[in-house]
């Protein structure tokens, strides 16, 4: 076992930005495995050694990895979250979820329609900036890496790119809410009778995805680059 020079380090650091990745997990995961593998071999062996592990690991299969990590970072966000959501409902957080639950049908069922629309807005933006502190705590992260490999491709967290997609979903389904009932010629949804049931399931849904991600993100920013 040996250190690489800098020299060595330097190739090892073009051959993997060269395959044009972004995502900071596969890289790291690549460049650690390069690295501990040449480690093994003399400086004579160098050469050939990198030469293999080029073979072994090429541009289409670095982009499959890729990809399967993107895959798998969305199923496991969603499934962290989805995890302490079910905890909201068993003891001792069902009697907070209860108390919070009756609260909100009582204020909903006492304020007027347009206000319930803005209302909806807060779990919205808080969630906005919740996404957006995320975005620059995992920001701060790679920057490292992306100095450490010197790399000219744009590189974040597959994960980030899992949080960031679940908010844009979050948001589409405001504009559901704004625009589905204008094809269906309903001009003032805010006065339809289904307005109540559906602004307050949209409330609650906001609310548990804004919680379920902050507390999805304690856990995880403690391992990933988030």
């Amino acid at each position: 076992m040996r250190t690489l020079t800098q020299t060595e380090l330097e190739q090892v650091k073009k051959a993997i930005t060269a395959k044009g990745l972004s995502s900071a997990e596969i890289l790291l995961e690549i460049y650690d495995h390069y690295v501990s593998h040449l480690e093994r071999f003399g400086e004579g062996d160098f050469e050939g050694q990198l030469k293999e592990l080029e073979e072994k690991f090429p541009y289409s299969y670095c982009h499959s990895l890729q990809a399967k990590f993107a895959k798998a970072s969305k199923k496991e966000i969603f499934g962290l979250q989805w995890t302490i959501f079910k905890t909201y409902f068993t003891w001792p957080r069902f009697f907070a979820t209860a108390f919070f639950l009756a609260f909100m049908l009582v204020v909903w069922d006492t304020i007027d329609n347009r206000t319930k629309g803005l209302t909806l807005l807060v779990p919205v933006v808080f969630s906005m900036l919740l996404t957006g502190w995320i975005f620059y705590k995992s920001y701060r992260k790679v920057k490292d890496i992306k100095g450490t490999l010197k790399s000219q491709t744009t590189i974040k967290s597959s994960y980030l790119d899992a949080i960031l997609g679940q908010f844009s979903l979050l948001t589409s389904s405001l504009n559901l809410l704004i625009f589905v009932p204008k094809i269906f010629g309903t001009r003032n949804f805010f006065d339809s009778p289904y307005f109540l049931a559906i602004s307050f399931f949209l409330l609650f849904g906001y609310v548990a995805y804004t919680l379920t991600l902050f507390e999805a993100w304690k856990i995880k920013s403690k391992t990933a680059l988030i």
